[in-house]
Order: structure tokens, then C-alpha cells, then sequence
């Protein structure tokens, strides 16, 4: 009898600890969906995008940072850095526009044949940083690709 207590034993063990060592950004940020819904390259240059997170969860959620990485047509556009918070309310959405840093001559191309056509394929890689409780940040990826409209001023 001891011989199968002390298997079992361990094994109720391991099933209570195993829990703990779960992906907890992976749970938090389920459900939620970001993608680009515009980009413009304005006269003097300057490149900006706007982009929204879908939150259909029914928790809201205070993003603290959002770290974006836009590949336009293949070619690597820019990166943006947010750190101002960025409210999301429960079933709602919560976006930006913000300046793209790190365009080069490549980007600057694509970016120019895209706006003459109107639009282009585009891949957004981001990390956000949620407040989850007081100081308590959960990071998590989110990745979207499609179509988006693309204007030069």
C-alpha cells in the first residue's frame, strides 16, 4: 500500500506546481488584435501610422507600452516605441498615430510605390506591456498581417 501512495503522492504534487510555471501573458492577451489602419509620409518626410488594438474580452486592460515593427511589401518600414498608456475598454478598441523611427532609403522606396498604388501588404510584429495590478506588467506579442491604405501628402 505505501508503494502506491507515495507514486500517487508525487504525482498530485507535480499536477499542483505545474500550474504555476504557465505563460500568463499568453492568457491575458488572448483575444486581443492589433493592426495597422493607415500610413502617411507627409512632405517633409516624417512617416506615421495609425494602428488599433481590438480588445472583444470582457476585461479592460490599461497597455503601459506598445513596441511596434512594420514591414511594408517585405521591406522592414520603421519601428515605434509608445509608453503613453493607452486605455482599453471592455469590447472596445484603443489606437494611435505615431511617428515611425528608423526609415531608411529602402523603406522610403516602398513607401513611395505603395502610395502611388494606394495601398500594400503589411506585417506588424508588436510587444505590449499591460498593467495587470499595481506594478504587476505582463508582456505579450501580437503579430497581424494584411492590407493597408497607404497616402503621401
Amino acid at each position: 500500500m505505501k508503494r502506491l501512495l507515495t507514486p500517487v503522492f508525487l504525482l498530485a504534487l507535480l499536477a499542483a506546481f505545474l500550474p504555476a510555471c504557465t505563460n500568463t501573458s499568453r492568457i491575458i492577451a488572448t483575444g486581443l488584435e492589433i493592426e495597422v489602419t493607415g500610413i502617411e509620409r507627409a512632405s517633409d518626410g516624417t512617416v506615421t501610422a495609425s494602428w488599433q488594438i481590438k480588445n472583444p474580452n470582457i476585461v479592460a486592460y490599461l497597455i503601459s507600452r506598445v513596441k511596434h515593427k512594420i514591414v511594408l511589401n517585405g521591406v522592414n518600414l520603421g519601428s515605434i516605441d509608445e509608453s503613453e498608456p493607452l486605455p482599453l475598454p471592455i469590447g472596445g478598441k484603443g489606437g494611435r498615430t505615431s511617428k515611425l523611427s528608423g526609415v531608411d532609403a529602402a523603406a522610403t522606396r516602398v513607401l513611395t510605390e505603395a502610395a502611388s498604388l494606394g495601398s500594400a501588404n503589411y506585417r506588424l510584429d508588436t510587444q505590449i506591456t499591460i498593467l495587470v495590478y499595481d506594478d504587476t506588467f505582463e508582456k505579450a506579442g501580437l503579430t497581424h498581417s494584411g492590407t493597408v491604405s497607404v497616402k503621401a501628402r
